[in-house]
């Protein structure tokens, strides 16, 4: 089998965004190793090694023998890393690039309307 490159970071962000969607709702088991690896065409240890880093995070755990689960709380601890992420790094960049490519608020707003 011939493995793409794709870091443990892109699972993460794959669990973490299946959490805020509710594809992986808190109590329910993720994808084993072995299937999580086929999916993302990895290794199984990179997938290892992004089921560590949730682990560490809490925001999954493993029940020996079994298989591992979204915690409880998951999902507001995503939602919080996320926003924060939003507000720290995505609305800074997307304001200086409104500034460069002169958009004016009143665009904005008009693209803004949800």
């Amino acid at each position: 089998m011939a493995y793409i490159n794709i870091g443990f970071t892109h699972i993460i962000d794959y669990i973490c965004e299946g959490i805020l969607t509710g594809r992986f709702p808190e109590g329910e088991r993720i994808p084993s190793v072995r299937d999580m690896a086929v999916l993302m065409q990895v290794a199984p240890n990179t997938v290892v090694h992004a089921y560590d880093k949730l682990s560490q995070r809490e925001l999954i755990h493993t029940q020996r023998g079994v298989g591992y689960y979204i915690s409880p709380g998951a999902y507001k601890s995503v939602m919080a890393q996320r926003r924060k992420l939003f507000h720290e790094e995505t609305v800074p960049q997307f304001k200086r690039d409104a500034r460069l490519l002169g958009i004016t608020p009143e665009e904005l707003r008009a693209l803004l309307e949800l």
